[in-house]
């Protein structure tokens, strides 16, 4: 999927004029190639929830490092980060957005601590704890974690 992807956002990229800096595109993959849903001239979102996975995928830079090693040290930026991923990925992992089916209060996080005991885990971000209000998650902005 990498080897039909990547040439193809850098074909959106260039036909767009970015030519330096971060960026996120979205696409499905379809039996005629790569179709573009969106592309911005932006790091991913998700306030950065992706940076540890994007870390680990990548041997330890991930869009936020890069962008900023390129503006202070440009020299190091060329000499250390690579022209491509590395394939396969060094790690693997996912972002997990919670839902609740519910309003109310929470009263225990069981799975939390099952989440953290496997040995794959990596991190978590959740401002959700025993005695948090919560209502009911109706899209991405209402997940609970």
């Amino acid at each position: 999927e990498a080897q039909q992807l990547i040439p193809y956002a850098r074909q959106v990229l260039d036909a767009l004029g970015v030519k330096h800096g971060p960026s996120h595109g979205e696409f499905i993959l379809t039996e005629e190639g790569p179709c573009l849903v969106e592309m911005n001239c932006r790091c991913n979102g998700g306030n950065g929830v992706w940076q540890p996975i994007a870390q680990a995928l990548t041997g330890g830079y991930d869009q936020v490092t890069a962008a900023a090693l390129c503006y202070l040290e440009p020299d190091r930026f060329l000499q250390e980060l690579p022209d491509l991923p590395p394939s396969p990925f060094l790690a693997a992992g996912q972002i997990v957005d919670l839902v609740s089916y519910v309003d109310g209060i929470v009263r225990d996080t069981p799975g939390f601590r099952h989440i953290r005991n496997l040995s794959s885990f990596v991190s978590m971000e959740t401002g959700i704890h025993p005695g948090s209000r919560v209502r009911k998650t109706i899209d991405l902005v209402t997940d609970v974690g």
